[in-house]
């Protein structure tokens, strides 16, 4: 199977792309293009006959469809089909928002267990179909803010593990401002791979380790 193109030319050309199946973490600050590479990964993959389940932990799911059609991605057309949300943000500010067709409500971060459910659900629906599943997570960073460490390390382990076994790739995005080292490197340790960003001199930059194509020096990004 040819590998996951993420859209971003530079990205794609020295890197292959990401290898299906694997855990990636995909690090950087708030202004490093983490949002720039998940959104144009998720339009790479759904154009691609993929199917994406978005798990979001710090803006709604209106909030997520708004910000793809500002920056003209089509992501409406794949809504409810190859595209659903699991909205783990909106009930916390929100506790009468109810489920539609493409976004599934949870019950807030600290609720791991109905997030798992869920997204073992989401998978097994589009696995049934035959189709080829993304988990993306949006972020991490929230999780490990409203829970004790050790208890989102356990989780991801069981997603990670269950994932793999499927035959489904995920995506961690972490806001590495937001955590200590320690932190930083129990999330690697849980990871195939690692994507990190940094954004110097107004120009965004990636380095890739953990795959068949590593990227170890810091290349511009596109």
């Amino acid at each position: 199977m040819e590998n996951l193109k993420t859209g971003l030319k530079s990205f794609d050309e020295l890197s292959g792309g990401l290898d299906y199946r694997k855990t990636y973490a995909l690090f950087g600050n708030k202004e490093s293009g983490k949002e720039q590479f998940i959104y144009k990964l998720v339009q790479s993959a759904l154009s691609n006959r993929n199917a994406v389940v978005y798990v979001l932990t710090s803006k709604s799911y209106s909030e997520l469809i708004n910000e793809f059609n500002a920056r003209t991605i089509p992501i409406n057309q794949y809504l409810g089909q190859d595209f659903k949300i699991l909205d783990d943000f909106s009930r916390t500010n929100s506790p009468s928002m109810t489920d539609n067709s493409y976004a599934k409500i949870l019950n807030g971060p600290v609720d791991l267990t109905g997030l798992s459910v869920a997204l073992s659900n989401t998978n097994s629906d589009f696995l049934k179909d035959a189709k080829t599943v993304i988990n993306i997570f949006d972020n991490l960073s929230n999780l490990l803010i409203y829970n004790n460490p050790l208890t989102v390390y356990r989780f991801l382990q069981f997603i990670c593990g269950k994932s793999k076994l499927a035959g489904v790739t995920t995506v961690f995005s972490v806001d590495t401002a937001m955590h200590s080292p320690d932190v930083i490197e129990t999330i690697k340790n849980l990871s195939d791979a690692i994507i990190s960003l940094k954004l110097e001199n107004g120009k965004r930059y990636f380095t890739l380790s953990g795959t068949s194509r590593e990227v170890l020096d810091f290349k511009e990004i596109d």
